[in-house]
């Protein structure tokens, strides 16, 4: 099985003509389970690649688990890179080969309820106040909030990934982080806190779309096409939609002990 050699190794250069997988840590999307690649967009894709290579003899490297800004510069710099769980935006629109859908996707601004409760009805209003929002540095978000003038203000905190977001909203050095709606109270029960207390606040409505799957530019078009398919197909019959419930609902339950 294709799964057995998709370990988590960053130092590993991919060879000549080799597909590259990288991706960030997003449980339970992609993850790295002690060492082997976890969560139902890994299965996904696994299922795929497993598809693809019926049709064709391509050679497959490891999944690596890279910072976000670095995985996405990967794609757009080499060939035959395959990258996955990422907003299409009209900026991006060009950067990439478009693959097909992998999760569907809707943040909200998360706040503690031992807090002083923060009432906005639109993103915007939180401009108005003197909070620390962290944000992932590179993301859409990011570039978002930019676009709205949030860098001007000094609201926003960079940091490199929702993991250290949630630390730094639990321990008082944030006070607003974006958060995934279905999985934001299991994501933070996994770090050791307590999931009940996080508490929405606004959603990012201009931002809840799904996430996709891309090959970087100047990759073989015959792998690209071949992807296409056979994702379109393990849609088609159901294989997504099984896969996406059987992880959500044991993630769920395992990270927050019910």
């Amino acid at each position: 099985m294709i799964s057995a050699c998709l370990w988590h190794n960053p130092q590993v250069e991919a060879a000549s003509g080799q597909i590259r997988i990288v991706t960030q840590d997003f449980a339970p999307l992609q993850w790295d389970n002690d060492g082997q690649p976890d969560g139902y967009v890994a299965d996904f894709m696994l299922a795929v690649i497993d598809r693809v290579r019926d049709r064709l003899p391509v050679p497959v490297g490891p999944f690596e688990f890279l910072p976000w800004k670095r995985a996405m510069l990967m794609a757009r710099l080499e060939p035959n890179v395959l990258l996955f769980s990422l907003s299409r935006t009209p900026e991006r629109e060009d950067w990439f080969e478009w693959l097909g859908e992998v999760s569907p996707y809707g943040q909200y601004f998360y706040q503690l309820d031992t807090r002083p409760k923060i009432a906005v009805d639109r993103i915007e209003d939180l401009k108005t106040l003197k909070l620390r929002i962290g944000v992932q540095d590179g993301g859409n978000l990011y570039s978002y909030l930019k676009q709205l003038g949030f860098d001007e203000t000094g609201n926003m905190v960079p940091i490199t990934d929702y993991h250290q977001g949630i630390e730094m909203l639990y321990l008082g050095r944030l006070d607003l982080v974006p958060l995934t709606g279905f999985l934001a109270e299991a994501s933070a029960c996994r770090q050791g806190f307590d999931g009940a207390r996080l508490k929405p606040v606004v959603f990012v409505e201009a931002l809840a779309q799904p996430l996709w799957a891309v090959f970087s530019k100047g990759s073989d078009p015959q792998l690209v096409e071949a992807f296409r398919e056979e994702m379109a197909r393990l849609r088609e019959n159901g294989f997504f939609e099984e896969t996406y419930a059987d992880h959500i609902e044991s993630w769920q339950k395992l990270a927050c002990g019910q």
